[in-house]
């Protein structure tokens, strides 16, 4: 049996060290008129030595262009090279949804949603 890292827990720390606002649990008040992006777990596969794990992100923001590009700075932070933090390290990161627009009850906050497959291996 193999321990892997919390792939979501590197990937909020892998943020807020690219300067993002990064959380693992989103409460109402987080979303005051600050930029928030929000890692959540939705699920993997483990083979052997090897576990795919995919996470959703949500990015929060003032307008859709400020959303838009939160989204795409998520990416660029995340994608094409490995991430350690002090959970472990993540092999890669890859878009397997990419960022799209999604319903939000709000007058001025705008919601992008984006999966991503992320690749670890034991500790």
């Amino acid at each position: 049996m193999f321990v892997f890292p919390d792939a979501a827990d590197c990937i909020d720390h892998a943020l807020k060290a690219a300067g993002l606002n990064s959380t693992l649990w989103l409460a109402p008040g987080d979303l005051d008129g600050r930029e928030v992006v929000h890692v959540q777990d939705a699920g993997g596969t483990e083979q052997s030595v090897f576990r795919t794990d995919r996470l959703i992100i949500d990015v929060y923001a003032a307008g859709r262009p400020a959303a838009k590009n939160l989204a795409e700075a998520v990416k660029v932070a995340l994608v094409g090279r490995p991430h350690e933090s002090p959970g472990g390290v993540i092999d890669s990161v890859a878009v397997e949804v990419a960022a799209s627009m999604e319903p939000f009850q709000s007058e001025t906050v705008c919601k992008f949603t984006a999966i991503y497959r992320v690749e670890t291996r034991p500790i």
